[in-house]
């Protein structure tokens, strides 16, 4: 599971990181000279219109690209991308022909290709490309490729391709191939590939092909594929193929071939193939092929029932009981060890019975 939490996440950073729209620092020798504040300005007393690299402006300010950014409240518009080196902080709105960039941005920011801060982008952000924050992401990110925040994202991230967070989601998280967290994500969490968080899922997962966790997952995941979590499963969670869980699964669980975990079930669960608990199963188990467990308490249904303590009402081709059986099992043949109840079927085995008792055609019974 740890690998192929690990292929997704590296899937989903690859195709969300746009490397060309993201913040990177440089080194003293990437700007061998101080940023160059020439601009015309029509302001009184800092306020109204300025023309180039102003440094502070409150009102429109329209330049090429912004170098030694200081502070813009209202307007900031340019025709090019920001030097390497971010700085200042826009109150307002940030819109670029190719992108804006800063270091927070607060309000509306809208590039063609890319909106770009390495502190904090907070309010609405809209990209052709790549919505990208070394920092936080808070309020409304869209792209056509990749939303990504280097530590949290709080509000709505959609993306084409990925919508990544390297720390947690608060909110919803919508991805075309991936919607990734390396923290705990709360909310919504949807993508057409892979929906992973390293942390922990309590909300709603949605994916076409897997969601994957290495916390806990809780309320409802939907997987084409598989939900696997390295923590316990609480909820409902319905796969095309198998849920995992090394840990606890409670709720109910819908699968077509298998449903696994490594400590215990307790409520519904169905799979196509393969019903398997490591731990004690309370509630209902049903599989076509085989539901296995240590301890049973509740109601089965399956091909082949294997179990070491049952207890409840067992339906089946073959039950099997290799200790104890305290109630009823229904089936073509049925075995316990040690028998408190009765058995219907064509061979009926309680080997606390003795003599001709032991084995009985239609019932077998003991009190």
């Amino acid at each position: 599971m740890r690998t192929t939490l690990r292929s997704l996440l590296v899937l989903g950073a690859l195709v969300a990181a746009p490397a060309a729209l993201r913040a990177q620092d440089v080194s003293d020798e990437d700007q061998p000279h101080p940023p160059g504040h020439w601009a015309i300005n029509l302001t009184v007393g800092g306020s109204g219109l300025s023309i180039g690299n102003s440094a502070r402006v409150n009102g429109l300010r329209i330049n090429w690209s912004d170098y030694g950014l200081e502070r813009v409240n209202g307007v900031n518009l340019t025709l090019w991308k920001p030097h390497k080196r971010l700085s200042g902080v826009i109150n307002g709105a940030a819109i670029g022909v190719v992108g804006p960039g800063a270091s927070e941005i607060n309000g509306l920011a809208v590039g063609l290709a890319g909106t770009v801060t390495d502190r904090r982008m907070r309010g609405v952000s809209l990209a052709g490309l790549g919505v990208v924050s070394q920092g936080s992401i808070t309020g409304i990110a869209v792209s056509g490729l990749g939303t990504v925040s280097q530590r949290t994202i709080s509000g709505l991230a959609i993306a084409g391709l990925g919508a990544v967070a390297e720390g947690s989601v608060t909110g919803i998280l919508v991805g075309g191939l991936g919607a990734v967290s390396q923290g705990h994500i709360h909310g919504l969490a949807v993508s057409g590939l892979g929906t992973v968080s390293q942390g922990g899922l309590t909300g709603v997962g949605v994916s076409g092909l897997a969601v994957v966790t290495q916390g806990d997952l809780k309320w409802l995941s939907i997987a084409g594929l598989a939900t696997v979590a390295q923590g316990d499963i609480t909820g409902f969670t319905a796969s095309g193929l198998a849920t995992v869980s090394q840990g606890r699964v409670a709720g109910v669980s819908l699968n077509g071939l298998a449903l696994v975990t490594e400590g215990g079930f307790s409520g519904v669960g169905f799979a196509g193939a393969g019903f398997v608990s490591q731990g004690r199963v309370r509630g209902a188990a049903i599989s076509v092929y085989r539901v296995e467990a240590p301890r049973l308490s509740g109601f089965s249904v399956a091909g082949y029932l294997k179990v070491w303590d049952f207890t409840g009402l067992g339906v089946g081709v073959y039950n099997r009981v290799r200790t104890q059986q305290t109630g009823l099992t229904i089936g073509i043949v049925n075995y316990a060890r040690r028998l408190q109840g009765f058995q219907l079927g064509l061979i009926n085995i309680a080997g606390n019975n003795r003599g001709l008792a032991k084995v009985l055609p239609i019932v077998n019974a003991h009190l």
